[in-house]
């Protein structure tokens, strides 16, 4: 996996997160932040209600496909289940029982951990990060409702973050469907652009943690990706991605958080800053390595 190409590719993405640390903080000097924030401040606060609507669609498409308990890869053969779904996209109706939704989402999540096992499902934190966030604004929990954004934002940058490990680990399972759809390859070989994605979506989802300016950019960069996916992969894609994109939908209202604002706020000058985002970078690249090869390691013995 550390071939050249890779070692030319992670130089080149640890200059670029200097660079658009820079970037940033210039664009947010200028104003540039502000004004992009004032295009979005007619849909500030849409965002819970987009997640509900989106999780009631996404639980309602469950249902009606069937055999399904999450994402379209985790089957199950219990017909429960998917009446379940149902249940719980009625939940989302109303404000009131939307936490029930969310809690559903969890017991989903934990049906198929024991099915699964834990490690399959590091792929989907999402999910447990979409329920949290439904729930604490169902509640209507005070003291949590100013980390909602945050909790959100986390978990879908850990699914991203694990899924570009997955893809260097394994490149393997996404080079039949490259083979399948030869045009989204550009011509490049494929074993490079399965490297190249796993950069490009490892950056994008570091800086939906620590971007400014950038965090919203790359949320409508990723956005683009995945519903321009669905031309090639079809309606079940769009059912298996719903979420995600409805997630990042939110990203591109919402822009930064409390965590994240607090976060740069503490950075002052350019070179040091862009220094310690490159740091940064490197330590979370390093730390999804070992999380990966070691539960990997922990659940089926090491990679071969």
């Amino acid at each position: 996996m550390f071939s050249v190409p890779f070692v030319i590719a992670l130089s080149l993405s640890i200059l670029l997160i200097a660079i658009v640390f820079v970037a940033d903080r210039a664009m947010s000097a200028a104003g540039v932040e502000d004004a992009v924030d004032a295009l979005f401040e007619p849909l500030k606060g849409t965002g819970p209600d987009i997640m509900r609507v989106s999780l009631g669609a996404f639980l309602l498409c469950l249902w009606l496909l069937g055999g399904i308990l999450l994402t379209p890869e985790l089957k199950t053969e219990s017909q429960a289940v998917s009446w379940f779904q149902l249940l719980l996209a009625i939940c989302t109706l109303w404000w009131r029982t939307v936490f029930i939704a969310g809690f559903g989402i969890v017991a989903l999540y934990s049906l198929a951990v024991a099915q699964y096992g834990g490690f399959h499902l590091m792929d989907y934190p999402l999910f447990l990060g979409i329920a949290a966030y439904l729930i604490i604004h169902s509640l209507r929990l005070a003291r949590l409702q100013p980390y909602a954004l945050s909790i959100l934002y986390a978990a879908m940058a850990q699914t991203l973050l694990w899924a570009s490990v997955e893809k260097w680990a394994y490149a393997s399972w996404t080079l039949p469907l490259l083979a399948q759809h030869e045009r989204i390859t550009l011509g490049i070989n494929h074993h490079i652009y399965v490297m190249l994605a796993g950069f490009v979506e490892f950056v994008a989802a570091f800086l939906l943690l620590f971007g400014m300016l950038s965090q919203r950019l790359v949320a409508a960069m990723l956005l683009g990706i995945f519903v321009a996916a669905i031309i090639d992969f079809g309606k079940v894609d769009a059912v298996g991605h719903l979420m995600i994109i409805a997630s990042l939908g939110v990203a591109v209202i919402e822009g930064n958080t409390l965590v994240n604002r607090a976060v740069q706020s503490g950075i002052r000058s350019y070179r040091i800053g862009g220094l310690e985002q490159a740091a940064t970078y490197v330590g979370v690249l390093l730390l999804f390595f070992l999380m990966y090869y070691g539960a990997h390691g922990l659940a089926y013995g090491s990679l071969a």
